[in-house]
């Protein structure tokens, strides 16, 4: 993404950002942003929002369909967005307003990458943990199963990874054999 274009979805999402955080709906909105965010993720409407072909009340009229929540920050969002055509980069402002959410609240998705899944209480004893280790809060975990691994787990969260594999331990060993 060039600087122009990040520029331009930098002025809309950082208003936007502000206004949920002042109005303490960090959660609220988070929530419904990463259910949109889904959606666009399981279908081609990004894509689709940003071709030069289609004429714009077909993508006005597809990005009213997210209107109408319960969150009048969100819609008033999506009205501000349509009204200044820039349904282009609503995917863009979309996925931007979330990091930056997730920066100012600390509250992070963590993803565990493990040969099996985690019991509930293995999951209550490593929270704190990975809270601890990361220096961030856990909004959800998100379990991926990965027999390669062979035993041990992979956590990621904020762009940081801790890999107690035993797949690496084995790599390590073999590169340290060299």
């Amino acid at each position: 993404m060039d600087k122009k274009r990040y520029a331009v979805i930098e002025k809309y999402t950082t208003p936007f950002v502000q206004l949920v955080i002042e109005k303490g709906q960090q959660k609220d909105v988070f929530e419904k942003l990463q259910q949109i965010k889904d959606i666009f993720d399981n279908t081609h409407l990004a894509a689709f929002l940003s071709h030069i072909g289609v004429d714009d009340t077909e993508k006005e009229r597809s990005l009213r369909y997210f209107q109408g929540s319960d969150s009048s920050l969100i819609d008033n969002f999506i009205e501000v967005i349509i009204h200044n055509h820039r349904e282009d980069l609503f995917y863009d402002i979309l996925v931007e307003s979330l990091h930056q959410l997730e920066e100012i609240s600390n509250e992070f998705e963590v993803t565990i990458k493990s040969v099996q899944g985690l019991s509930e209480e293995q999951k209550s004893k490593i929270i704190p943990i990975i809270e601890r280790k990361f220096g961030l809060q856990v909004r959800s975990l998100k379990e991926e199963l990965d027999a390669s691994l062979i035993g041990g787990f992979i956590i990621t969260a904020n762009n940081k990874t801790i890999d107690a594999s035993i797949k690496r331990q084995l790599q390590t060993v073999k590169e340290n054999l060299k």
